[in-house]
């Protein structure tokens, strides 16, 4: 049996596939991309700050995280409130800072809370073992 002689020219040109671009990017909505602005929102560092401050001292200090998140999550509804209203004068970035520390804020408003009900679970059952203790 005789070898099959490949007909193909090396000379030809190789066949080039195009492909055409399916996303046009002036269809990006503008609260997808950076805008045209690329300022910070203001307080959007601070309300990140914040909530991993709260976060951080919850077990030591619950009052001042308490205060710490509740300032962050006002803050971060001004933040909102501002991206929304101009969302082409702001970074997309600033604006994901705010809701990530809005996020943190609220883990720890609810760590703060279970804290509190570990807490007074500990007392209860300390008071109880305590009154039936005979001196």
């Amino acid at each position: 049996m005789a070898p099959e002689i490949n007909n193909l020219d090396p000379q030809d040109e190789i066949p080039k596939f195009e492909t055409k671009s399916t996303v046009n990017s002036t269809n990006f909505d503008s609260n997808y991309t950076n805008g045209g602005g690329g300022q910070n929102i203001p307080n959007s560092v601070g309300v990140l700050v914040l909530g991993i401050l709260a976060i951080c001292f919850f077990w030591c200090y619950a009052i001042p995280s308490i205060i710490m998140a509740i300032i962050s999550l006002v803050l971060a509804s001004g933040v909102e409130r501002e991206y929304q209203n101009n969302p082409g004068k702001y970074s997309l970035a600033s604006y994901k800072n705010a809701k990530a520390g809005k996020i943190c804020s609220i883990i720890a408003l609810c760590l703060v809370g279970v804290a509190i009900i570990v807490l007074v679970l500990v007392i209860a059952v300390a008071g109880a073992a305590l009154s039936t203790f005979h001196w």
